[in-house]
C-alpha cells in the first residue's frame, strides 16, 4: 500500500471513530419517533372506534353493548340523550383531525429535525464531542496497561491488590478516591514492560547549522527586550529557518516552565501509542485531544495524561512503595523523549486547575511529585530548542509518521482571520491563543500566511512556539519563546511585537 492509500485509511478510520457515536445517537432519536409514531396511531385508532360505537348507536341504540359496569336494572332514557349524542360525534370528529394532523406534522417534522441534526453532527464534531464527553464514560480496549484501582467514596480500602479488568481500563475516573490505594504491583510493572516497547520514531536530533544571518534575526529580538527594560534572566529564544535548516537562539538549552505548552509533547506521546497499537483510537479520545490542543482546555489534557502515563490523580498521599509505582509510571512521558535525545526533559506533571477533578492545584500524588520542598518544587521543564525541535519534526512530517504529523498540524494551525480568534475564541473562559500571542500581529497577513502554534500563559510566565510560513513558501521558519517572568506575563505587546519584527526580518531577508 502506497502513502497516499495509508493516508486515506488512517483518515478514514479517524472519522469511522468520530461518526460511530453520532450514528448511535441519531438511532436513538429516530427509535423515540417510531414510538411516538406508534402512539399517536393508538390513538386515531381509538378515536376510530368509539366514532364508530357512537355512529352504530344513532342508527340503533338498542345494539350497541355496554360496559358490564354502566349496565343498570332501568332501561336507559334515550330520548333525552338523543340530544347530546351530535354533539358528542362533532367532537370526537375534531379531535381525531386535529390529532390525526398534528401526528403528520410531529412525525415528518421531527424526521426532518433528526435529518437536519445528523447532518449537524457531521459538520460540527468537535462541539458536540464535548458534550458527548461530559454525558458518557467512555471504557476503551487496552490489553496491555492496567490503571491503579480508584476506589469511590463509599468504598472501602482493600486488604489485597484489586483485580482489574484490563479489557476497558478507564478513560476518566471523575471521582476522588477519599484514601490512598493498593496499587497493583503486577499491572505497573506490566505497564513498564509496554512502555519500554514504546518509542519515539525520530531517534537522532535534527542537525541544524549555524547561521550568523540568522543570528541578526535573534539579535533584533534583544534589542528590543533591552528597548522595552524587559529581564533577559528568565528569556530563552529558539529560531530555525526551515528553508536553510539553520538555527539561532538565546538561552536556548535552559529548561524552563513551559505552561501549556507541554501539551504538544503530551499530543505527541498518545499519536505515538495509537499508531503502535498501545492505544486504539476512539470517540472520547478523539474529542479530548481536540479540546486539549484547541482549547487549551485542562480537563481533557488531565484525561489524556491519565490515559498514556496508566496514572490517576489521588486526593491523599500514597504510601512510599506506592507513590515509587506510581512516579515511575508516569515518569513513561519523559522516558519516552528522552530516549530520543530530548535531554533532562520533565512533562510528567498535569496543568491546573481541573475541574473534573475540583483542584485548582496539586494534591496527593501529584503533591507529592512536585518534591519535599514547596518554596522550589519540582515542575515540568523544557527548553526552547526542544520545544522547536518537536515542532520542527511535526511539520517536516516525520513525528510518529507523516499521516499522524498531518493530524497533528491541523490541530495546530490557527484561523489569523480577526473574525475568527477574536469574535470566535475557541476558548473564551481561557487565554485567546492569538490575541497578545505571536499570531496577533500577523493577521494584517493571514490570507498570504500558515501559522500554526501552542501557547501557554500564567500569572508568571508566557510562552509559545510557532511555525510561519509564506504561502509563496519563501519563508518558512519556527520561532519558540519562553518568558519566565511576570513582566512578560503581564505585558500583552511583546509577542506581538517581537513577532512582527522577526516576521519582517524573515520575509524581507535581512
Amino acid at each position: 500500500m502506497d502513502q497516499q492509500s495509508k493516508r486515506q485509511s488512517n483518515g478514514r478510520d479517524r472519522k469511522i471513530a468520530e461518526l460511530e457515536a453520532k450514528l448511535e445517537r441519531a438511532y436513538l432519536i429516530i427509535e423515540n419517533l417510531q414510538q411516538q409514531n406508534i402512539q399517536l396511531k393508538r390513538q386515531i385508532e381509538g378515536l376510530n372506534h368509539k366514532e364508530e360505537q357512537t355512529s352504530t348507536f344513532l342508527q340503533n341504540p338498542t345494539s350497541v353493548s355496554y360496559p358490564q359496569k354502566l349496565h343498570v336494572h332501568k332501561k336507559p332514557n334515550v330520548a333525552k340523550q338523543q340530544p347530546k349524542i351530535p354533539q358528542i360525534t362533532e367532537a370526537i370528529k375534531m379531535s381525531k383531525s386535529r390529532i390525526t394532523k398534528l401526528s403528520h406534522l410531529q412525525f415528518y417534522g421531527l424526521i426532518a429535525l433528526v435529518v437536519i441534526a445528523i447532518v449537524g453532527l457531521f459538520g460540527v464534531s468537535s462541539l458536540l464531542a464535548q458534550r458527548a464527553k461530559n454525558q458518557k464514560i467512555e471504557t476503551i480496549n487496552n490489553s496491555s496497561a492496567q490503571p491503579p484501582t480508584v476506589i469511590s467514596q463509599e468504598s472501602k480500602l482493600p486488604t489485597q491488590p484489586t483485580n482489574i479488568n484490563t479489557q476497558k481500563p478507564f478513560i476518566n475516573q471523575p471521582d476522588l478516591s477519599t484514601q490512598p490505594v493498593n496499587l497493583p504491583v503486577e499491572s505497573s510493572s506490566q505497564l513498564a514492560k509496554v512502555d519500554s516497547a514504546l518509542t519515539y520514531n525520530v531517534k537522532v536530533p535534527p542537525k541544524f547549522k549555524k547561521s550568523e544571518k540568522l543570528d541578526k534575526h535573534v539579535n533584533i529580538i534583544l534589542d528590543y527586550i533591552k528597548e522595552k527594560n524587559l529581564p533577559t534572566q528568565g528569556l530563552s529564544i529558539t529560531l530555525i529557518d526551515l528553508n536553510k535548516n539553520t538555527i539561532s537562539g538565546y538561552q536556548q538549552d535552559s529548561p524552563r516552565y513551559p505552561a501549556s505548552v507541554v501539551k504538544l509533547f503530551w499530543m505527541t506521546i498518545l499519536e505515538a501509542k495509537i499508531k503502535q497499537g498501545f492505544l486504539p483510537l476512539s470517540y472520547t479520545i478523539n474529542s479530548d485531544l481536540n479540546a486539549m490542543m484547541l482549547k487549551s482546555d485542562n480537563d481533557a489534557a488531565s484525561r489524556i495524561v491519565d490515559l498514556v502515563s496508566g496514572t490517576y490523580s489521588y486526593e491523599k498521599k500514597l504510601s512510599e512503595e506506592q507513590f515509587q509505582t506510581w512516579k515511575q509510571q508516569r515518569q513513561s512521558l519523559n522516558f519516552f523523549f528522552q530516549k530520543a535525545g530530548y535531554k533532562d526533559i520533565n512533562v510528567s506533571q498535569k496543568t491546573y486547575p481541573i475541574s473534573y477533578l475540583k483542584v485548582t492545584e496539586p494534591k496527593g500524588a501529584d503533591l507529592q511529585l512536585r518534591g519535599d520542598h514547596p518554596n522550589n518544587p519540582r515542575r515540568n521543564k523544557i527548553t526552547t530548542y526542544q520545544t522547536a525541535r518537536l515542532m520542527y519534526e511535526i511539520f517536516t512530517s516525520q513525528a510518529v509518521g507523516p499521516e499522524y504529523s498531518e493530524q497533528m498540524i491541523g490541530l495546530l494551525t490557527r484561523d489569523l482571520h480577526p473574525e475568527a480568534w477574536k469574535l470566535q475564541p475557541p476558548n473564551p473562559d481561557e487565554f485567546n491563543p492569538v490575541e497578545n500571542f505571536l499570531g496577533e500581529s500577523l493577521a494584517p497577513d493571514a490570507d498570504q500566511l500558515v501559522f500554526a502554534s501552542k501557547a501557554g500563559w500564567t500569572t508568571a510566565s508566557r510562552q509559545e512556539v510557532a511555525y510561519v510560513a509564506t504561502k509563496d513558501g519563501k519563508s518558512r521558519y519556527i520561532i519558540a519563546i519562553f518568558g519566565e517572568d511576570p513582566a512578560y506575563a503581564a505585558s500583552k505587546n511583546v509577542f506581538p511585537d517581537i513577532s512582527r519584527l522577526v516576521f519582517e526580518s524573515m520575509r524581507n531577508g535581512k
